[in-house]
């Protein structure tokens, strides 16, 4: 089992059902990459549990990508996006023989409406929101997120995020959601919410579980996909920092 980094902690709260915590107050629950490698790489030892994923404290689940991440102009050069850690830990949810409960306790920016989007289930305390600011960073979102985040909350709400910019408060996403709680009850309806489906047959839940994400996600054809990542390419060129800028930092 991997060890979890610095700033993401895992703890098992009863038997088969285990708390990821996003912990990284001073920049506001941001993941970093190596959050989200952990991520991919834990969930491959997963084996029929329920995972609750909640951020610390009570006003922000996640600030989303840790942006001082992307500093290093190198990061740019690479054959892949710099969004990759991203993109292989939510298709490692995807896959996992586990069960996601989001239980949100504030703010979820970012990165973190796509890690919620590919949860099984979501939960949220009043006074939660979503933001994705990918607009105003020059962002052009990777396929199967975008395709995600349009299937846990509509067309609607995925075209004010990611076109307008909107700040969505949690009550428009009402239907998306499985309770919507007051803060001090959060923890208990995940944790209460996690018996239920570990009281369940477990060949039952894997089974339906995998046929409805399965359905959550549209194939798209290969043209569309192709010009939709040169386009993606084409962003990040963009958004590279310069090396003299980075040495000036």
């Amino acid at each position: 089992m991997p060890t979890p980094p610095e700033g993401l902690r895992e703890h098992e709260l009863e038997p088969g059902v285990l708390s990821w915590v996003l912990d990284t107050p001073a920049r506001r629950n941001a993941i970093h990459p190596s959050m989200f490698e952990w991520i991919t790489a834990r969930c491959i030892d997963l084996r029929g549990e329920v995972v609750i994923l909640r951020g610390a404290g009570d006003r922000v689940f996640t600030s989303g990508f840790d942006l001082t991440a992307l500093a290093d102009p190198k990061l740019f050069q690479q054959p892949h996006p710099p969004d990759e850690a991203l993109i292989r830990a939510t298709t490692a949810i995807h896959t996992a023989d586990a069960t996601f409960v989001a239980a949100l306790n504030g703010a979820v920016v970012g990165a973190g409406v796509e890690l919620i989007s590919v949860c099984d289930f979501r939960l949220a305390c009043h006074g939660a929101s979503l933001r994705l600011p990918a607009g105003k960073l020059g962002v052009v979102y990777h396929a199967a997120g975008l395709t995600r985040i349009h299937a846990a909350f509509g067309p609607t709400i995925t075209r004010r995020l990611l076109l307008a910019g909107e700040k969505v408060e949690i009550t428009d996403v009402r239907a998306s959601l499985c309770a919507l709680v007051q803060l001090d009850q959060l923890d208990a309806e995940a944790r209460a919410l996690a018996q239920r489906i570990r009281a369940q047959s477990a060949r039952s839940v894997a089974g339906n579980r995998k046929l409805l994400r399965a359905l959550d996600l549209t194939a798209l054809p290969p043209d569309v996909l192709n010009a939709h990542a040169q386009t993606r390419r084409e962003a990040y060129r963009h958004l590279a920092p310069s090396p003299a800028a980075s040495r000036d930092e």
